[in-house]
């Protein structure tokens, strides 16, 4: 039996923070763990095989947390596990109900937005850039070579489809800013 499973890009299968949480508990209960969080999750993610546990695990965007932020959740008997860009990840193991890491509906939906907005910001740097690479090609053309028109081209269409991806998570997000 395998003691490790590898899984790559999970960000970008598990798009909304709830389902991310969700997937990570689905696999603790299959017996596949991840103790720690790093940079490079987002793309590489390692889990070991373990005793299945029933874990709650929360994904919480904080770019400047406060200074007791970390102290205050483990107060509350959360354990930190890293954080990967600028999410925060957090588990709780329990018996019973599953605890919640938000008091009220409105701190869910604070999380959310300042997922969404993160996902907006580098929706708008995508969308620019777009832009950007159009308005060169439109007044600089005749002064490029062929090769310099067809880089731009494909970097336009690169962004323009990365552009596109964005947009669509940031409805799905818009969408699901209750769950």
């Amino acid at each position: 039996m395998t003691e490790r499973k590898i899984v790559l890009f999970s960000v970008c299968r598990h798009l909304l923070p709830s389902d991310y949480e969700n997937w990570l508990e689905q696999m603790a209960a299959e017996g596949w763990h991840i103790n720690h969080f790093r940079q490079w999750n987002s793309m590489v993610m390692a889990f070991q095989r373990g005793k299945p546990k029933k874990y709650r695990f929360v994904y919480d965007p904080q770019v400047s947390p406060r200074k007791e932020y970390i102290a205050t959740y483990e107060q509350f008997g959360w354990e930190y596990l890293g954080r990967m860009a600028s999410a925060h990840f957090w588990r709780m193991e329990y018996e019973g109900e599953r605890p919640q890491a938000f008091s009220d509906q409105e701190g869910l939906v604070d999380r959310n937005r300042r997922n969404l907005t993160a996902v907006s910001v580098s929706f708008f740097i995508f969308f620019l850039a777009v832009i950007a690479i159009g308005l060169a090609l439109g007044f600089a053309a005749d002064s490029l070579s062929a090769g310099d028109r067809i880089q731009l081209i494909i970097a336009a269409i690169f962004f323009g489809i990365i552009s596109l991806a964005l947009g669509y998570i940031m409805l799905l997000m818009r969408k699901n800013l209750l769950r």
